[in-house]
């Protein structure tokens, strides 16, 4: 990203390319009060100080030996790192012909000589100005750019455990179901952290919060598969959306998440059915049908969920349907 401090400098940098000693001096006459100067005698060192020196304009001669002009430019403007820097042609060419050629290669004005040193200093001032304008203007559409991003991110993103959020759950949902063959599975499975009310009140919401992001990079180390989505449904709530999946599939996929929490042995003397932190859940797999929608899904989720708070906790429970 370009940074705004940079083009508001002072001085910008104007490169001279011309062959001939004398030309140099007039516009280094002219310019020198008001802008760095560099200078070159031909093409090739032409080109080897604008990638050393990365002017803001360049002051370029048509009729040099070996590389003229017009080769230059072209390849100035052929080159992303170069192609938005302003080129003037000063030359003696003065025919339609020559105009049309030089702007038809990129250059941004044409001024022949005999130069007039006040023509020449408005032409410069006019074109460094409109550059700058266009500088200034990427930088900000690039920051707007970044921080629109950024802020689109914050609204689908769940700020305390770095999973997607409910609204992003809601969008994906819908979008795989409406996504999907007939009859390509989709599963779906909602989980809920034991006993996590009794975790709060006596371990204290600081605690409770670290504990639920735990579980988020659980989730996030457990679900990896492109276009799986372990989301934050809310408060001490997660699912997981697992497109082209199976129950069984689905199901040792919850069973692995509710394993490896047992695993990490997050100490919760308050619960009813472990010593840890535990999780039941709850996973539905079905062809997508028309019938089948987003609502269908969750609502069977969320019963087989209920099942396994009813058998005990701690378990995951799979409904399976053809």
């Amino acid at each position: 990203m370009t940074d705004i401090s940079v083009l508001n400098r002072d001085r910008h940098k104007i490169l001279i390319v011309d062959d001939t000693l004398a030309n140099i001096e007039i516009l280094h006459k002219i310019l020198q009060g008001d802008y760095d100067l560099y200078f070159a005698k031909n093409g090739p060192d032409g080109l080897r100080v604008v990638m050393r020196e990365h002017p803001d304009l360049i002051l370029l001669d048509v009729m040099m030996p070996d590389m003229d002009g017009y080769q230059v430019c072209s390849l100035l403007k052929s080159d992303p790192k170069t192609a938005d820097i302003p080129v003037i042609f000063i030359t003696a060419l003065g025919s339609e012909e020559d105009e049309a050629k030089g702007l038809g290669c990129g250059a941004i004005d044409y001024i022949t000589k005999p130069i007039s040193p006040p023509i020449v200093k408005a032409r410069v001032k006019n074109h460094l100005e409109m550059k700058k304008n266009r500088d200034i203007l990427e930088a900000l559409t690039l920051e707007l750019s970044s921080k629109n991003k950024a802020l689109t991110r914050m609204a689908r993103e769940d700020a305390l455990t770095g999973l997607p959020n409910r609204r992003h759950f809601n969008e994906t949902i819908y979008a795989e179901i409406n996504r999907a063959r007939t009859s390509q599975y989709l599963s779906l499975i909602l989980c809920d952290v034991d006993f996590f009310k009794s975790y709060n009140d006596h371990y204290g919401h600081i605690v409770g919060d670290k504990c639920l992001q735990v579980i988020g990079g659980i989730m996030l180390a457990t679900f990896k598969r492109a276009g799986d989505l372990p989301a934050r449904y809310g408060g001490e709530e997660f699912a997981v959306i697992l497109p082209d999946t199976t129950p069984d599939q689905a199901g040792q996929l919850a069973e692995r998440l509710r394993q490896t929490l047992i695993d990490h042995a997050i100490p919760h003397a308050y619960s009813g059915v472990s010593g840890c932190v535990t999780l039941s859940a709850g996973v539905v797999g079905a062809p997508v049908t028309r019938e089948r929608t987003a609502e269908w899904f969750i609502s069977e989720a969320d019963r087989a969920l209920y099942t396994s708070k009813e058998k005990g906790r701690n378990q995951v429970t799979v409904v399976t349907y053809d």
